[in-house]
C-alpha cells in the first residue's frame, strides 16, 4: 500500500500559491485534488450572477413593500390629523356623532357656519 500524499491541504491554506503549483507538478493525487477543487470554483463562479440577480431582487422587492407601508403610514397619519378628512368622517359617521364647531366652543349661525364678525 502507498503512502499517501497529506500536504495539498497544508500547502493550499499557508503556502503561496508558486509552491503549492510546484507541488502539484510532482504529485499526482495533489494535481487531482487541485483540478476536483478548480471544477467547484469554476462552478460558482458560473452561478454566482444568478444568485446575485435572485438577492439583488429580493431586496428590491423588501424595499419596495417597505416605501409602500411608510407612504401609507404617512397618508394616514396625514387624514388623522386633518380636520375635515374622510377618516374622520367614516369615524363620526360610524359612531353616529358628528363633531360640530358647536361643540367645539365657536360661535355659529343657523346654518351651523362659522359666525364672523367684521364691525372695525
Amino acid at each position: 500500500m502507498e503512502n499517501k500524499c497529506n500536504k495539498f491541504e497544508e500547502l493550499f491554506i499557508k503556502a503561496d500559491k508558486s509552491v503549492l503549483l510546484a507541488h502539484i507538478e510532482d504529485c499526482s493525487e495533489c494535481r487531482s485534488e487541485y483540478e476536483k477543487m478548480q471544477k467547484v470554483s469554476n462552478l460558482i463562479s458560473e452561478v454566482k450572477p444568478l444568485y446575485r440577480r435572485k438577492r439583488r431582487v429580493q431586496k428590491n422587492v423588501f424595499a419596495m413593500v417597505a416605501s409602500f407601508l411608510m407612504i401609507f403610514l404617512a397618508f394616514f397619519a396625514i387624514q388623522i390629523y386633518t380636520p375635515n378628512s374622510i377618516v374622520n368622517e367614516t369615524i363620526a359617521s360610524i359612531s353616529g356623532s358628528d363633531y360640530t364647531y358647536e361643540q367645539m366652543g365657536l360661535p355659529v349661525d343657523e346654518y351651523g357656519l362659522i359666525m364672523v364678525d367684521y364691525s372695525d
